[in-house]
């Protein structure tokens, strides 16, 4: 059965943001710039964050003050529709932890963000009042991640919406091929 016809790619959620959470933003910024080989960026925010690309598919690597105990590392995916992924979520035996709450680009700052950015090669003219909305989110297991409905005009600088690159048909087919091929049993990863 050849799944790929019926799947709309541009509809599969895309990890935009991975958060890093530190204790101590010094030590934790040294440490990822060492590991990305380049420095990180302040967010124009009024939390202490800085940033990085890591493809060029519009995925940044985001390194914050953690903001409660046992804050992990926490994927983000845009989706185009965040009430209605929340919904699927929820009927699916996972569970809306935080959110939706919107992510404002605070007044302050919103005339330095446009001035600044103006020669960048993802300006799409005025910035609005938010970069979307978003939502904490643990699976069905526990595992935590996140969700973002990023506003149109911030969808330049994180691929989605017109210019996203999905999923292409060749990556669609080779999963068909996963799909329907004979498996052996399964086994323990570690087992001797």
């Amino acid at each position: 059965m050849d799944n790929s016809s019926q799947i709309d790619a541009s509809a599969i959620p895309k990890p935009v943001l991975i958060n890093v959470p530190v204790d101590d933003m010094d030590r934790g910024l040294a440490f990822y710039e060492s590991f990305l080989g380049m420095p990180l960026a302040r967010s124009l925010s009024y939390e202490i964050s800085y940033h990085a690309p890591v493809s060029s598919d519009g995925i940044l690597l985001t390194v914050n003050k953690r903001r409660f105990p046992g804050e992990i590392i926490t994927v983000y995916f845009h989706v185009n529709d965040l009430d209605g992924a929340l919904k699927r979520i929820a009927e699916r035996g996972g569970e809306v932890t935080a959110g939706p709450y919107d992510l404002p680009l605070p007044k302050q700052i919103k005339p330095e963000f446009q001035e600044q950015f103006r020669d960048s090669p993802f300006y799409r003219g005025e910035a609005g009042d938010s970069m979307g909305r978003g939502a904490s989110v643990v699976d069905a297991d526990g595992n935590r991640f996140g969700l973002v409905q990023f506003s149109e005009w911030a969808h330049a600088t994180f691929r989605v919406g017109e210019y996203a690159a999905p999923v292409t048909g060749e990556q669609l087919i080779d999963q068909s091929i996963a799909l329907n091929r004979e498996v052996p049993p399964p086994t323990e990863i570690f087992q001797e």
